[in-house]
């Protein structure tokens, strides 16, 4: 059985990368742990939305009365918890096709012409178990890099840093396409169509 994943792990394959000591808890009294504990949950929430992880990625349905400001188009919620919506469509026919459609978001709203949508995005997860392998090493990297000036000050370190968090993004997104979710976007042809398709 591997090593089981925690924040505390990844925060250390950062810190390892940086050179600098590894903590036992997010709560440690170092300034270290601290900068881990303030920045951990906000660089997780930025690379989960770098691309469409397959363990990130969720389906809604919203049926809504409500009209905009205007009274000209209807005014959808974003799911709860969800970061990023990634397509709106207007139906879903029996053969599981999807049509795009022309939307735009408001703050936590969808904006469309259709009171029933059906939304693909990407959704909040917390829970280091349902991580993938590939995420954890973007996850890493990208603290590795935003961590770099207050724990090093070495602005070339940062620089290589940047750099390895794009190769691994990278290569991320190749594995995590064998799972189906880049294939699936490249054969239905969707397109992130807003208020121009339809």
């Amino acid at each position: 059985m591997g090593v089981q994943t925690s924040e505390v792990s990844i925060c250390n394959q950062a810190l390892g990368w940086l050179g600098a000591e590894s903590i036992t808890s997010l709560s440690d009294r170092s300034t270290t742990a601290e900068l881990c504990k303030n920045n951990y949950p906000i660089l997780r929430d930025a690379v989960m939305t770098e691309m469409a992880w397959t363990f990130a990625t969720d389906r809604a349905t919203s049926v809504t009365a409500d009209l905009d400001a205007w009274g000209h188009n209807y005014k959808h919620s974003v799911p709860p918890n969800w970061l990023q919506v990634l397509r709106v469509y207007r139906k879903v026919t029996n053969e599981s096709k999807l049509d795009s459609m022309g939307w735009v978001r408001e703050g936590n709203f969808i904006i469309t012409k259709e009171a029933t949508v059906y939304l693909w995005g990407i959704k909040q997860v917390t829970a280091t178990s349902y991580f993938s392998e590939a995420f954890t090493q973007c996850l890493a990297a990208r603290i590795a890099a935003d961590l770099c000036i207050p724990i090093t000050q070495n602005v070339n370190q940062q620089g290589a840093l940047w750099q390895l968090y794009g190769a691994k993004l990278e290569k991320a997104a190749m594995s995590d396409g064998l799972q189906g979710s880049n294939e699936v976007i490249q054969s239905e042809a969707l397109i992130d169509a807003r208020w121009g398709s339809g």
